[in-house]
């Protein structure tokens, strides 16, 4: 079926350069244009870099990423806590894209109008810090079984431009939230194999706005020519240039071009395996689902449409291997995690009544990626532990100032307080420094690519409790 576009694109091809100077022609003679994934599931985890995450038993919040760990706890296990995150992302605009048009407008019609400059696509930051709660809980049911409960967040993002920036197209608010309500069930195989397996319930709610920006003065700039072309008078042009000074001068740039929410429910699985070979060396393997979700819910856009929009998202596969081996009163831990990203393709809005009515889309070039991590964990005594790691996360696909993806380092630090033998608290933090990346963007609506250059770091502080009895 051949897809139509409800939201009409002003793209500026090379005709509408060949118009624009044809009326430069006419007027002379005539008198005189960037992964959201989440790794904060546990602060224990956290402080070595969720090395081992997969294969260390400490607490109850090991579930989030191997339900078969359930199985080694034979007393009743409860973990809460949450993490908050404090992300710092720099964007530079390395061109002004529309500089030529803006110059072959004025030459056209004598008019002196500006283009934003490089600067204007500067942001000093567009990603909003968030709070990550997570709870988890293990149940033993006789000696062999268990049973788990885990809720936290795989997936999120939250990123938000002003709305009146230049590139409003590709910028804009784009805003995904998860939750992920995760029981599973554990056996013991022997004395040294568990195996779990869990349903994940994931609730999504998204919210995608994008503003006008250059598009505003772009299309203006279009009709003026369009309409010079069919042999408008001076007078008729200059009337329809002074109709249209708000576009051309920039002040219509924050007007909403579409908004789009809504909520979904999806379901997926994950199951795992944990090798408890014993107290100080454990290996573990999980695996999670891919999980669709169809966020379906109210649209609108400066055109005049008001309908009921429908967005398809893939919150992408994972599989994890972790190991944890305590040497005396130092554990070595490590982990390795593999996400598929190659099933998101994109975000492309329709119509839910109609799904051959396109009503936005932006496609993403993501590829499968591999995080890496390392930790150590020291024992003093029997009532502190203390944490480091180190983790180098690879980059999912090209970077867009919307999702601001880049290879990742985390450098993290954290402790466990032994309270009693029933209680224990876990700090951790975490410095996060993306590699600096320069792109280029094209916005499918207007033809404009633009140029960046992105500086990302992020600041996460986590706190968790335990109860065991």
């Amino acid at each position: 079926m051949k897809k139509t576009y409800l939201c009409k694109k002003n793209a500026i091809t090379k005709s509408i350069v060949k118009a624009i100077i044809t009326a430069t022609i006419i007027t002379s003679a005539q008198a005189t244009a960037a992964g959201f994934q989440v790794n904060v599931q546990s602060a224990s985890a956290l402080g070595n870099a969720n090395a081992g995450f997969a294969a260390n038993t400490d607490n109850a919040a090991v579930i989030a990423t191997n339900p078969a760990a359930a199985a080694s706890f034979d007393k009743f296990a409860f973990s809460f806590g949450g993490a908050y995150v404090e992300p710092t992302v720099e964007t530079t605009g390395e061109n002004a894209p529309l500089a030529p048009y803006y110059q072959g407008f004025n030459s056209a019609f004598g008019s002196s109008y500006s283009a934003p400059s490089e600067s204007a696509y500067d942001v000093e930051n567009s990603v909003n810090p968030s709070t990550i709660p997570s709870v988890y809980a293990v149940i033993p049911v006789g000696k062999k079984l268990a049973i788990g409960i885990a809720g936290y967040t795989n997936y999120g993002t939250n990123t938000e431009f002003s709305d009146d920036y230049a590139a409003g197209l590709v910028g804009g608010s784009t805003q995904l939230t998860t939750f992920n309500l995760n029981p599973s069930l554990a056996v013991k195989l022997g004395s040294k194999i568990r195996l779990g397996v869990g349903a994940q319930i994931v609730y999504g709610s998204a919210e995608l706005e994008r503003n006008l920006g250059d598009a505003a003065a772009l299309g203006a700039m279009s009709g003026i020519a369009a309409f010079a072309q069919t042999g408008a008078s001076p007078v008729q042009i200059g009337g329809a240039i002074a109709a249209n000074n708000t576009h051309l001068s920039g002040q219509a740039a924050g007007t909403q071009a579409f908004i789009m929410e809504g909520d979904d429910i999806g379901f997926g699985w994950n199951g795992g395996v944990l090798f408890d070979l014993s107290d100080n060396h454990k290996i573990g393997v999980s695996y999670r689902s891919e999980v669709e979700l169809t966020f379906e819910g109210e649209y609108s856009n400066y055109q005049g449409a008001d309908l009921t929009g429908q967005l398809d998202l893939s919150l992408p596969a994972m599989a994890e291997l972790g190991g944890f081996h305590r040497f005396g009163n130092v554990a070595l831990q490590y982990g390795v995690v593999w996400t598929e990203w190659s099933s998101f393709n994109g975000l492309q809005g329709v119509s839910a009544e109609n799904n051959d009515v396109v009503l936005f889309e932006k496609g993403y070039n993501y590829e499968d990626n591999i995080r890496y991590s390392a930790g150590l964990s020291y024992y003093l005594g029997s009532k502190v532990i203390l944490r480091a790691g180190y983790a180098l996360d690879e980059a999912a696909g090209d970077t867009t100032i919307s999702i601001p993806d880049s290879e990742r380092q985390w450098y993290t630090a954290g402790l466990t307080f032994n309270v009693t033998k029933t209680l224990s608290l876990d700090l951790a933090a975490a410095y996060i420094i993306g590699e600096e990346t320069s792109f280029t963007e094209t916005d499918s609506n207007t033809g404009l690519t633009y140029a960046f250059t992105n500086k990302a770091e992020a600041i996460v502080g986590s706190a968790q409790m335990n109860l065991v009895f």
